[in-house]
């Protein structure tokens, strides 16, 4: 096909002498242009309307306001203690604070939110649980205390910090929820509504005691045994059980205060972050 097509193109380039001996001249043949008229229908003029794009100058974000209103101050460093309504819209909008949602319905938490006029390289947040006397309900007495180490900010940053103990806010919650043949949530929803231990338990009352109480001493009788507490702190936590099953049957409400924050400036020497609560030896 490669040679055909060769030759096709040889021949129609040299001169036929090879097939005569003289070429007649051919003669040439006009061609005339015949050209035909189309009519043509005009196409109908469409109007467009042109927007034209306003220019909007954008906003600029406001500047943070500093030093932050409502805020204490010491040194250079700031803290508030946000409102209960304020915390409940922190822990909804995040989805990240899930397992901090989780803890703070079974323990004792609270929050905080530090700033600092300079960077502060990590901060330090301790802070006390409180709750009811054993032997009086209307009085507050350390539970425990909490100490948290995290990362550092920027200057005029301000960070919400989250208090979670493990102080249980119903002592033996499990137990108690056995006992009485109730589910979490129903439980929950009753003591929001105001109403006390011992108004849930009903006739199952004596039962929640005894499994109370046999629970108590069983915990006290481990930590007389591991060493942790002493033959008169074992007895003086002996003494005070009815008082202390009677508060939990009541009142047994906690709070988290005592807050103290530290911005500091050099490295951090301990491990961070860090959440540590140590319940306090007695009640």
């Amino acid at each position: 096909m490669k040679k055909l097509v060769v030759a096709l193109v040889i021949l129609g380039l040299t001169a036929p002498s090879s097939f005569g001996a003289t070429a007649k001249p051919v003669p040439k043949a006009t061609a005339k242009a015949t050209v035909s008229k189309k009519t043509v229908a005009k196409k109908p003029v469409v109007k467009r309307k042109v927007y034209v794009r306003k220019r909007v100058t954008p906003t600029p974000s406001p500047k943070p306001v500093w030093p932050p209103k409502g805020f204490k101050e010491n040194d250079g460093v700031f803290a508030r203690i946000p409102s209960g309504a304020e915390l409940v819209g922190l822990l909804s909008s995040k989805k990240t604070l899930a397992k901090t949602v989780a803890a703070c319905e079974a323990s004792a938490c609270g929050a905080v939110y530090i700033a600092s006029a300079t960077d502060c390289a990590w901060w330090e947040v301790s802070a006390t649980v409180f709750g009811p006397s054993y032997a009086d309900v209307t009085s507050y007495i350390p539970f425990g205390n909490l100490r948290i180490l995290l990362g550092g900010t920027s200057a005029h940053t301000v960070t919400p910090v989250f208090l979670v103990s493990t102080e249980p806010l119903i002592p033996n919650e499990d137990l108690i929820l056995q006992t009485i043949g109730i589910k979490k949530d129903k439980f929950y929803s009753l003591v929001a509504s105001g109403q006390s231990l011992r108004q849930i338990a009903g006739t199952k009352i004596n039962s929640v005691v005894s499994a109370i109480t046999g629970a108590e001493r069983k915990d006290i009788e481990s930590r007389l045994a591991a060493n942790t507490i002493s033959e008169t702190q074992s007895q003086a936590e002996l003494d005070e059980l009815p008082a202390r099953v009677s508060n939990e049957l009541t009142s047994y409400n906690l709070n988290v205060g005592a807050i103290n924050v530290k911005c500091w400036l050099s490295s951090p020497v301990e491990s961070v972050p860090s959440n540590i609560y140590t319940p306090a030896l007695s009640r």
